[in-house]
């Protein structure tokens, strides 16, 4: 009723509708931005308010039995003390605690043997040696009798409800073969939750960057069988080396939103520390090096000296194919010069062609620096004299290419990584691949693109906008490389053939939302979008065509049709413990 008398008074088209249109968006951004300008909360506040009211039931019918396999090597009495009295806690009683003692110290084994004797699901096995953290777990495993197999160390520590949800999750999912948890850090006291990481679903481009699924590691026992044991060869990385041979397997891996095990920051433990276990960073080196040469890709390994834990992953481009970067523009040559200055300048990667589409340019400046760029023979101008419309004009761009990869532009950018195109394209290439979307830096450094979470701030927003690189959020570091549903058409790389299979943008949105629409698009085709930081490119953020809050009413009406399953905690690679107006990652204020 109120949708009719709203059309009669109205009606579309109507400049009524457009002001009343643009009076509701002033609305909605007020209300945005009062929300998001809101304090946001400590974490010892938001685990007293908000996490209790994000804990599911506890199970009347508990059928699925988890083990969990903890290696222990010369335990410390209290760790082992807490780590027990953890399970002995759990809302959900049909568990298995597999205990494999390699200790060399008499006074440990008893005390390790003590605990194990206070609960009859304890399975306690001592070795006869010390045989590594792989080699024990594996005496472990063999004990377990579960439906799932939960990998734990010895000093980490489960709340109550831990068992409950992985057993819940297992139910709503029996298809799942793997499934990780959010975590924290618990002072050495074992008496302070601090630094938590909320995490993304499953993100393939993150994890061959940082074993992110960490320590709280669920997997079907079916699946273990298949992957038979930890490999010794990669002790202190053995669960990373673990997940990357399931992955041959093509499990079904699924994240468990909420804080399922709090990881100790013990002297020795790498959520303090993480130099002191370099071994750990070789053995998942060769791990991912290893995983990539099984599926034959060709990609290097390099060590990060900044970031022991993490891998950088550097993707060769397949036989040097063309590369063509389409750049709508419409007068402002200034911009333009300076665009393709940098690309000539600093681009290592050679084989490259510039499609230059000129919309309704009228000035004497521009037309004189056409004319002097006609003598370039890696540049071609294309005049598209029709209303603007940025999703016809790239279509049109991409139809004058002749590349294998295609690199939609903006004018007002400027290259700072001379890689930057020979990353976008060796990640752009890989099979599972649609777009690769670069870090996006603004003239002061601070972050303007770094990937597109959809339902940000109520339609789709910039997570890590503002931020410098290097700064720590409770959805962890901007510096990696992430999925995303979509990355920003200021500059993404898409093979040719994956653009025309799902048809490139949608012409019905004329300024903003078709890079999201195309990212979802290429999503839904079975694809996964890349934020690759690597590439890195200046930004001054919609001085080409003003800015996005004058797009057109209908902008809105075409793309939030295709946004709709993503709304609302909705995009997987979000975390629905995070707050979804804020595009720096603050703590979920509002359940």
């Amino acid at each position: 009723m109120i949708r009719k008398i709203a059309d009669k008074a109205l009606p579309h088209g109507s400049v009524r509708r457009i002001y009343a249109g643009h009076i509701r968006n002033r609305i909605l951004k007020r209300q945005k931005n009062k929300i998001s300008k809101g304090r946001a909360y400590q974490y010892d506040e938001w685990i007293k308010i908000i996490e209790p009211k994000t804990l599911s039931p506890v199970l009347e019918t508990q059928d699925i039995k988890i083990s969990i396999v903890v290696p222990c090597y010369n335990t410390p009495d209290k760790y082992i003390k807490e780590l027990v009295e953890s399970l002995l806690a759990q809302t959900y009683y049909n568990w298995q605690l597999c205990i494999a003692d390699g200790s060399t110290e008499e006074s440990s084994s008893d005390d390790i043997k003590r605990y194990c004797g206070l609960d009859e699901r304890i399975e306690y096995i001592l070795l006869n040696k010390n045989r590594g953290i792989s080699a024990n777990t594996n005496y472990a495993i063999a004990k377990a009798n579960g439906t799932y197999i939960a990998f734990l160390d010895h000093d980490d520590i489960l709340p109550k409800w831990a068992i409950n949800e992985v057993a819940t999750a297992a139910k709503a999912h029996p298809k799942t073969d793997i499934f990780y948890s959010d975590e924290d850090r618990l002072s050495e006291n074992g008496k302070i939750r601090v630094a938590p990481l909320f995490k993304p679903g499953w993100s393939p481009e993150l994890f061959f960057c940082v074993n992110y699924l960490a320590h709280f590691l669920i997997v079907k026992k079916s699946l273990m069988n298949k992957l038979k044991e930890l490999r010794s060869e990669y002790d202190g990385s053995q669960d990373y080396d673990l997940v990357l041979r399931a992955l041959d397997h093509q499990p079904k891996i699924a994240h468990i939103s909420k804080v399922l095990y709090h990881m100790r920051m013990a002297k020795n433990s790498t959520a303090r520390q993480i130099s002191i276990k370099d071994y750990a960073h070789t053995a998942g080196n060769r791990a991912i090096a290893d995983y990539f040469t099984r599926n034959h890709v060709e990609a290097q390994v390099l060590t990060m000296q900044d970031r022991p834990t993490n891998h950088r992953i550097k993707y060769r481009p397949k036989g040097a194919p063309l590369a063509s970067i389409i750049i709508p523009f419409k007068d402002k040559s200034d911009l333009l010069k300076k665009c393709i200055k940098s690309i000539e300048e600093k681009t290592s990667y050679k084989n490259y062609e510039l499609i230059l589409i000129s919309n309704n340019s009228t000035e004497k400046a521009t037309k004189n620096y056409l004319k002097r760029l006609k003598n370039n023979k890696k540049t071609k101008i294309y005049y598209y004299d029709k209303p603007f419309n940025y999703s016809a004009l790239n279509n049109f761009g991409r139809r004058q290419a002749s590349g294998e990869v295609l690199v939609f532009l903006n004018n007002d950018t400027e290259i700072i990584s001379p890689e930057w195109l020979d990353e976008l394209i060796g990640v752009a290439q890989q099979p599972e691949i649609g777009t690769a979307g670069p870090l996006l830096l603004y003239p002061d450094q601070t972050i303007q693109h770094a990937g597109i979470i959809v339902g940000l701030r109520g339609v789709a927003g910039h997570v890590f906008k503002d931020l410098k690189l290097g700064v720590l959020t409770p959805f962890w570091l901007p510096d990696w490389p992430r999925n995303f549903l979509a990355v920003t058409g200021a500059c993404l790389a898409v093979e040719a053939g994956k653009f025309d299979k799902v048809k490139g943008f949608d012409e019905k949105i004329v300024m903003a939302g078709s890079d999201v629409v195309f990212g979802i698009d290429l999503f839904e085709a079975g694809y996964r979008n890349v934020y690759w930081p690597y590439a890195v490119l200046t930004h001054h953020e919609s001085k080409s065509v003003g800015s996005y809050a004058n797009a057109p009413p209908s902008d809105y009406k075409h793309s939030i049709v295709r946004y709709k399953p993503y709304l609302n905690y909705g995009d997987p690679y979000f975390n629905d413990n995070l707050d979804i107006m804020s595009e720096i990652p603050i703590l979920r204020r509002i359940l």
